[in-house]
């Protein structure tokens, strides 16, 4: 079953900037799955979602906004048949699985033989609102973010428009992203589990981390895959109760910039000069 191990909170204190949440390319996702929210599905065992991470995103907000969410995470279970154009979830539990083909079959046959394990949830508060949002894949702001959704206009294009935008917008008219990041870096000394986490417009707390700076890539990993031909983070585990932020700053040169964006699809971008990672159990950006 899936579970909640920790809860992290996010703010974006421009409003200007787009962010894309979940790789699902809404921000938030605005058409929740009301049929959800008040339907008594205490009786099933399990939800198999058949299209791409967005749906499987509705879902968990239908359930998010029910009273009974932590109740209902604990029982049931959850499974993707990728259906979808990016289908990053279902190729990261495939690669979790031995490195099974990624195929809908291979994910039905998978789904068919009913082995579990728990998965890491993340839950995302926005600046100038209480609304939280259920989070299982990634969080991009800057490049990324602008690939996913100003590209929408070439979605014809299928899971190549997003490439086509990242020439576009990350080589030919780059763009500089301002923003404040602030993490907790994981305790080598204290358990990890249930960090007590400050309001978003409270203070934080002298343990946090915080870099300033312009950056051109700003993307969160909870899985090794954002789509199923981009290994965005090979080390990232189904439960490690971590997230990976991989970071460029703007001042890398167009051709280094170039060199990691025709590395993700083997994951050699991780190697690449100038990438940075940080590993964080909490962080606000």
């Amino acid at each position: 079953p899936i579970t909640t191990r920790m809860e992290w909170r996010q703010s974006n204190n421009n409003s200007d900037n787009t962010a894309a949440l979940n790789g699902n390319g809404k921000e938030g996702g605005t058409n929740t799955c009301s049929d959800l929210e008040g339907r008594d599905i205490s009786e099933y065992d399990a939800i198999i979602a058949m299209g791409g991470d967005g749906i499987l995103f509705e879902i968990f907000q239908g359930i998010h906004a029910r009273n009974d969410e932590e109740e209902l995470l604990s029982k049931l279970k959850f499974g993707i048949v990728p259906c979808g154009t990016c289908n990053g979830l279902a190729k990261s539990i495939l690669h979790w699985g031995d490195n099974a083909d990624y195929t809908p079959i291979e994910s039905v046959f998978q789904i068919c033989k009913g082995h579990t394990s728990r998965l890491d949830l993340a839950s995302y508060q926005l600046a100038k609102t209480k609304k939280t949002y259920t989070s299982f894949l990634s969080f991009s702001w800057g490049l990324i973010a602008d690939c996913d959704l100003e590209s929408e206009c070439l979605r014809w294009l299928g899971a190549i428009r997003t490439d086509v935008w990242a020439v576009y917008r990350g080589i030919l008219f780059p763009k500089k992203y301002r923003a404040r990041f602030s993490y907790l870096p994981p305790s080598k000394t204290k358990n990890n589990d249930g960090v007590e986490l400050p309001k978003v417009d409270e203070a934080l707390p002298k343990d946090w981390v915080t870099i300033e700076d312009d950056f051109s890539v700003f993307w969160v990993c909870n899985t090794t895959h954002a789509s199923y031909n981009v290994f965005t983070c090979p080390m990232s585990k189904m439960n490690d109760g971590v997230f990976h932020v991989l970071i460029v700053r703007s001042s890398v040169s167009r051709l280094r910039l170039l060199q990691m964006l025709l590395k993700l699809e083997t994951g050699g971008h991780i190697d690449c000069k100038g990438l940075e990672i940080v590993r964080c159990l909490a962080y606000r950006l």
